[in-house]
């Protein structure tokens, strides 16, 4: 029976945990969630900035949490959605973008200007996938007025409705790196029913 070694311990113990150690890295995603979370709004802009050019799916969700949830930030997070949504659907695949999107706008328990924004969102994409969940989020009535107008904006950027309108942050705007995601028009206030 061979007999075990400091050294050939050493060695085990090496490729044991050598593996779990490159594992240790801090991994900037879970840098940039907690960044979004955070009350400094410059803080959070860059965030937002950063996770608009990263190719991670984690960056989309992040996006998204911050897109139904923060009075603040979401139109930036409405643009840094349309630049990931446009980077993917040039690849030609189904696009996650749109539908973690749509999935915004058809969530009844979001905030009514958070899904309006994710309508914007889905018509500034540019991508057809999304006349579905906005052909539905058009039909939701008066109740939703907001989700309603901005659900048909975007479904005549998609040509649906009409020969089709510009979009409001036009093609090239955000191709490649960013360095600053521009202003969007902000959305008109709720009236109180």
């Amino acid at each position: 029976m061979p007999r075990l070694t400091t050294s050939s311990i050493s060695m085990v113990l090496m490729v044991i945990i050598a593996p779990l150690l490159v594992g240790c890295a801090v991994d900037p995603m879970e840098q940039l969630s907690q960044q979004v979370e955070l009350p400094d709004e410059a803080a959070k802009q860059q965030a937002i900035l950063t996770l608009a050019g990263l190719q991670d799916s984690r960056a989309v969700d992040t996006l998204i949490d911050v897109l139904q949830s923060d009075e603040q930030m979401y139109d930036q997070a409405a643009v840094a959605l349309v630049k990931q949504g446009r980077a993917v659907q040039k690849s030609g695949k189904t696009n996650p973008v749109t539908e973690k999107v749509g999935a915004v706008v058809a969530k009844g328990h979001v905030g009514e200007k958070f899904r309006a924004r994710a309508a914007w969102v889905l018509g500034e994409i540019g991508d057809r996938q999304a006349i579905k969940v906005l052909t539905a989020a058009a039909g939701y009535g008066p109740g939703l007025s907001l989700v309603v107008e901005q659900a048909n904006k975007a479904l005549d950027k998609l040509g649906y409705t009409s020969e089709g309108c510009p979009y409001e942050v036009p093609w090239g705007t955000l191709a490649g790196q960013v360095q600053v995601l521009p202003e969007i028009e902000p959305l008109p206030e709720i009236e109180a029913g």
